[in-house]
């Protein structure tokens, strides 16, 4: 049993069924509704020795003439909605500062990271 592939295969797939769980509670009990992108925080990453901008966007909507505006937990490599336009927003009922776009709110990171989990899991047992 090799112990580093297999520890990292179960990190991955704990982490990919995380990311899974999180998104089909969140979306479960949210709402959808439409906001407006008002700014981008950007900011410096680091991905392979090579600096990369990221992108945080600020947006707002209303929930029964109460205004809420919220900073999205994700961040992405470009400015995917101008600023100024439209957006799905999907929020929690009785909770409505807790808010996503709809735009990055998918299962594919955490599929990602399950499937990244199972070769390390293999190897760490097999090899």
């Amino acid at each position: 049993m090799n112990i580093v592939p297999f520890v990292a295969g179960i990190v991955f797939g704990c982490l990919g069924g995380y990311i899974l769980f999180d998104y089909y509670r969140f979306n479960k009990k949210s709402i959808k509704t439409y906001g407006k992108i008002l700014r981008y925080d950007e900011y410096q990453t680091k991905h392979n020795n090579r600096k990369c901008t990221m992108y945080r966007p600020s947006f707002e909507y209303s929930v029964n003439g109460n205004n809420y505006e919220v900073k999205s937990k994700v961040s992405f490599n470009s400015k995917v909605i101008p600023v100024g336009q439209v957006a799905k927003v999907l929020y929690e009922i009785g909770d409505e500062s807790n808010a996503r776009l709809a735009k990055g709110n998918g299962y594919a990171l955490g599929v990602l990271f399950i499937g990244l989990s199972v070769p390390g899991i293999y190897l760490g047992l097999n090899v």
